[in-house]
């Protein structure tokens, strides 16, 4: 049985805050309080409040264990919470698609229309091509071009992920899938949580500012090691005969 990870937060008052997780559960130790242990199962749902924390909802009670953002490593906590909570409801997840929030598409209009006005803005007032119209260029149009490129609806579904963003739609086989991992966007002042996607050619995909994005990471957690058995189920074992020379 493999160790239990240990997590820690020490908030600016000196107080220190751990998290346990081990195969049965989350062991959470608040300081002068007493220590809360939960099995997986007796977990509801996970709460994030952007830039403080993630809640973790009891079944029963009002109870409700923070994880801060502040946690080192908190990344690889959140990962593990959701993984292991992945790995309880693995049969009875089935497929969902999940679009941006609405901050997210308020954000990115008015990042676009802003680039609009002052693009038009220099080719009707400026002569095309003179250092200010270029300066506006180069400051709008990497903006935009990022904006254009954010996923904002990924499908997790059976066989493949879909992620689409403004310009493309993106059809993702599982065996390209290297690693799913939680992460920050932002900084301590402004901070969010998004879903990286280590895909094997060393790529990345960023998805953030999406609703239920913690629900989001359990699916395609899911649906990609449910691939990665289906692909192991199919590999035929290698006979005695068989077995390639040194």
């Amino acid at each position: 049985m493999p160790e239990p990870e240990i997590y820690i937060f020490e908030s600016d008052q000196g107080q220190r805050h751990s998290y346990e997780i081990s195969a049965a559960g989350l062991t959470y130790r608040p300081p002068g309080r007493k220590s809360v242990t939960v099995q997986w199962e007796d977990i509801r749902y996970l709460d994030d409040i952007p830039g403080l924390k993630v809640d973790v909802v009891l079944n029963d009670g009002p109870a409700i264990i923070p994880l801060y953002y502040g946690t080192r490593k908190f990344g690889a906590l959140l990962t593990a919470v959701c993984s292991n909570l992945a790995e309880l409801h693995r049969e009875k997840i089935g497929t969902q698609t999940f679009k941006g929030s609405m901050a997210y598409f308020v954000h990115s209009g008015l990042v676009l229309g802003v680039f609009l006005v002052l693009v038009l803005g220099s080719v009707f007032y400026l002569y095309r091509f003179t250092p200010v119209w270029l300066f506006v260029l180069t400051i709008t149009l990497p903006m935009a071009l990022y904006i254009l490129l954010q996923p904002h609806t990924v499908a997790p579904e059976d066989e493949m992920l879909v992620v689409r963003d403004f310009v493309r739609t993106r059809f993702i086989d599982y065996a390209r899938i290297e690693r799913v991992a939680f992460d920050f966007h932002g900084d301590r002042q402004a901070a969010f949580l998004c879903i990286l996607i280590h895909l094997t050619n060393g790529r990345k995909i960023k998805i953030q500012r999406f609703e239920n994005l913690t629900l989001l990471f359990i699916f395609i957690q899911t649906k990609w090691h449910n691939a990665r058995g289906k692909v192991a189920a199919n590999v035929p074992p290698v006979q005695p005969g068989n077995q390639p020379r040194g």
